[in-house]
């Protein structure tokens, strides 16, 4: 592989070097040119602009990279002056970001050559633990030290923290099991005891019981859902899930490459005893949200968060007001432009996913819509409102 040219300097200040984010600060055209010249030095595999054993003049430069005269005596200035280009010891023009990226890339190489050499000294002094690779004993030594030391934490500091992180593991694993009350005959003269001949095989530990003989042992967490303490799954009828998921395929307003999901996901809230309505309510109020906002959503995955909201109750207020079966029904025209609303937004998506160019797709809308019997009207959740609102009470 061709060594990358450096410049010729005795002493290079990476501390001048600007960060990145800089890049902002300037112009269009001083970015233009600064992608030009960064492009051209990458292509001649250089840090440097120079051929062979020649520097490249000014005008040398301007022909490699194909930036106007004029623009390029207007602009490397600058580019000097804010640090983004400079001038090396004879005088070539060379980039100190790309030169600042190599002189990192050869030190990372230095410092794994010489972990390198330790681990294959380590091995053949014997110190190696047979059986562990060099990842895991890397792992055992940091363990083995505590870790890092947090920010602004001085040795002696960090020190104190580890000894008392040592003595709380040790008074923990000393301390006795509380809360196990006898859950069978003979139990208290008998720990280990696991059943007893009359088939009491329950134990309770911290208030919760816990059957001995079933393999997956689950004990409820302290979450403030408001299902039961019971949160084990149930048995669900496979018609059940399938239909759910197409409830919640049709509120969310996503495409058929989402149906597994749906799927898996009503699975598992019907296992846990969840409400099917609850669940379409609450995808349908957060897709609203995103409309609202203007928002796509683009998996199943977006709506889990505002389930799992609404099963603990955080949302059950707004959606029973939403749902209530006391308020006055909506108008035809509404229920119009709530449905042509949730048409686009699968119509938008897939062509998103197929293009794969917003730009495009927002030019090309129109037609699109055209193609799918949607309104012309502005891809807004308002604009759909008004021309189906337009349209009922010009019909009527």
């Amino acid at each position: 592989m061709t060594e990358i040219r450096r410049p010729q300097l005795k002493e290079f200040d990476r501390t001048g070097v600007p960060e990145r984010v800089c890049v902002r600060l300037l112009s269009y055209e001083e970015r233009g040119v600064l992608e030009d010249m960064t492009q051209t030095l990458r292509k001649m595999r250089s840090c440097v602009f120079a051929c062979g054993a020649e520097i490249l003049t000014d005008a040398d430069v301007i022909k490699v990279t194909l930036v106007p005269e004029d623009i390029f005596a207007r602009v490397v200035p600058r580019l000097i002056l804010r640090g983004f280009m400079a001038r090396d010891d004879a005088g070539a023009l060379f980039s100190p970001h790309l030169y600042d990226r190599l002189l990192r890339k050869e030190e990372r190489a230095a410092r794994k050559a010489q972990a390198d050499r330790q681990w294959q000294q380590m091995q053949e002094t014997g110190v190696v633990p047979d059986g562990l690779t060099r990842k895991q004993i890397a792992a055992r030594l940091n363990g083995a030290k505590g870790g890092r030391r947090r920010n602004g934490e001085t040795p002696e500091e960090y020190k104190a923290r580890r000894e008392q992180d040592v003595q709380a593991q040790q008074a923990q694993r000393s301390m006795p099991l509380m809360g196990v009350v006898d859950g069978g005959k003979g139990a208290a003269h008998n720990p280990s005891k696991k059943a007893n001949a009359s088939g009491d095989s329950q134990i309770s530990v911290a208030g919760f019981p816990i059957d001995l003989d079933q393999r997956d042992i689950h004990i409820p967490s302290s979450s403030n859902s408001s299902l039961t303490d019971e949160t084990e799954t149930q048995p669900v009828d496979q018609a059940q899930v399938q239909q759910l998921a197409a409830r919640m395929m049709s509120a969310s307003g996503l495409g058929a490459d989402q149906a597994g999901f749906a799927v898996s996901f009503a699975r598992g809230w019907l296992g846990q005893g969840v409400s099917a309505d609850l669940i379409v309510s609450a995808i349908a109020a957060h897709r609203r949200k995103m409309d609202e906002n203007r928002e796509v959503p683009r998996t199943m995955g977006v709506f889990k968060a505002p389930v799992q909201r609404a099963i603990s109750g955080e949302e059950v207020v707004q959606l029973v007001a939403e749902d209530s079966p006391h308020a006055p029904p909506e108008p035809e025209w509404k229920r119009q432009a709530a449905k042509a609303w949730a048409q686009q937004a699968v119509v938008f998506g897939n062509t998103m996913r197929e293009f794969g160019d917003f730009g495009r797709v927002v030019r090309e809308w129109p037609e699109i819509a055209a193609k799918h019997g949607l309104p012309d009207c502005t891809r807004d959740r308002a604009a759909y409102e008004a021309y189906f609102r337009d349209g009922v009470q010009v019909a009527a």
